[in-house]
């Protein structure tokens, strides 16, 4: 092996980064590089021009990577995307088997090695710091919806993959209604997915715009105080992640924290300060009390992948 060193990954369904850690300079991910998925026909191409970029093409490395998908067997099919990864394969250049895990797992591993000023205080009580002994909820909203849990096993936090971004989506207001009624005349089953992510911002305007378009989710997020739809988009999104958020602290039992990553959770930062974001999650017959109980934090550092997968290393 290459001085302890180690080989972290970041595989989206539009690109992969690739970072190093371990060794002398430490834990922290370094050489970090971007590949797009459209200039290279397969992973394993993207990850040999890494190798040979950073001097390490005949390395042998033990390696993370943390995949935007369900991460079971030897191929690992990216939601989205025409890449897939065949772990025998990346074994067979690395000459190490390697671990992979979902991002979103990758994500709630991130933040154990997180400082406390990564983390902003939403409604609500005091963010706890994570630790031991605690359960957590992690929700990162992006190109997708990732769901992970963090809960305690002996003495270590360990992190729970999950697909739960494609549990149905369940309307409980008139704009949800809409946007449930415009997904299926277009002939989709929506999920909590289908709104909670960028192109679902995008759906949404859609919608409630009775079928104009915009071609960015950073149109809908940077005029909600200028635009009347916009708003409503966003107040949509907030009220259903909130939802969304108390849904997953009752299903884990994350009574210790719920964590929100994600470009689209920082891009909605002031809008999940509002009370809508808390009321909704909070909006249950039973247990409304435990739920008011429950810290609420935004994460607001990037890179939480890699962080995550380099933190996998040590957790292995």
């Amino acid at each position: 092996m290459a001085d302890n060193v180690a080989l972290v990954a970041d595989i989206g369904r539009q690109s992969v980064r690739f970072g190093l850690a371990g060794g002398e300079a430490g834990p922290a991910p370094r050489e970090i590089r971007k590949f797009l998925t459209a200039e290279h026909p397969t992973f394993t191409s993207a990850l040999v021009a890494y190798l040979s970029a950073v001097d390490l093409r005949d390395a042998r490395l033990p390696s993370v990577l943390a995949v935007a998908g369900a991460a079971r067997g030897d191929l690992i099919n990216l939601t989205g995307s025409r890449w897939y990864i065949s772990l025998s394969g990346v074994e067979a250049v690395l000459r190490v088997p390697p671990l992979a895990l979902n991002e979103c797992a990758a994500n709630a591993l991130a933040l154990t090695r997180l400082p406390a000023a990564a983390f902003t205080r939403l409604r609500g009580p005091e963010p706890r710091p994570v630790a031991s002994g605690g359960t957590y909820a992690v929700i990162g909203t992006g190109t997708g919806l990732g769901v992970a849990a963090l809960v305690t096993a002996g003495d270590r936090l360990i992190p729970v993959q999950s697909e739960a971004g494609h549990i149905a989506f369940a309307p409980a207001t008139p704009d949800a209604r809409r946007f449930a009624d415009h997904c299926q005349a277009k002939g989709l089953i929506p999920d909590v997915e289908t709104l909670l992510s960028a192109p679902g911002l995008l759906l949404a305007y859609e919608a409630l715009s009775g079928g104009k378009r915009l071609t960015k989710p950073e149109d809908v997020t940077r005029d909600a105080a200028r635009d009347p739809i916009c708003g409503a988009v966003v107040r949509l999104f907030v009220e259903q992640l909130g939802a969304f958020a108390g849904d997953l602290a009752l299903a884990f039992g994350a009574w210790d924290g719920v964590f929100l990553t994600g470009p689209i959770a920082r891009a909605l930062q002031p809008q999940l300060m509002d009370a809508g974001f808390r009321r909704c999650m909070e909006a249950r017959t039973a247990f409304r009390r435990q739920l008011s109980e429950v810290p609420v934090a935004l994460v607001n550092q990037g890179d939480l992948e890699l962080i995550g997968a380099a933190a996998a290393l040590g957790n292995a």
